[in-house]
């Protein structure tokens, strides 16, 4: 037990002699606060929050002849949207969130006047793509579905 416990101290020791040594050393070389520390981890917060006008645009589903038309995404969380396929789409409900750094969007619709459908997406920003589910009113079944950006 008394070998455990030297070697742990030994451990100990060696690492803060070869690390927290030379920190100490280059934060009396420079004259640092902790503003300076803050500032840079605010920026990287804040570099995380994704612009919610990324997702405007016109977008095609990559399976079918489904366009999404997203115009406006207002500040109380809802979303100016037209949904578009070979037969009217009425839109109930539309709305964004971005939350946990990742923009979400959902449109709950009516398609033959029957309720139940909806699209749930999240954007992607390296690949400037919505991903997400689609479920059919018709048999509460859930689909996987992208859209890509169209010109």
């Amino acid at each position: 037990m008394q070998k455990i416990t030297i070697l742990i101290s030994g451990f100990l020791l060696l690492f803060l002699g070869t690390v927290m040594f030379p920190i100490s050393i280059r934060a009396k070389e420079k004259n640092l606060s902790s503003s300076t520390v803050f500032r840079h981890l605010q920026k990287d917060f804040h570099s995380k929050i994704q612009d919610k006008n990324l997702i405007k645009g016109n977008w095609q589903r990559d399976d079918a002849a489904v366009e999404l038309h997203i115009s406006r995404l207002l500040e109380n969380g809802s979303l100016q949207v037209n949904y578009l396929n070979s037969k009217f789409i009425y839109i109930e409900k539309a709305g964004w969130t971005n939350s946990s750094d990742v923009l979400r969007l959902f449109v709950i619709y009516r398609q033959d006047d029957s309720p139940g459908y909806s699209l749930s997406l999240q954007y992607l920003a390296e690949k400037d793509i919505l991903i997400g589910a689609y479920v059919d009113g018709s048999d509460s079944k859930s689909y996987n579905v992208t859209f890509k950006r169209s010109k």
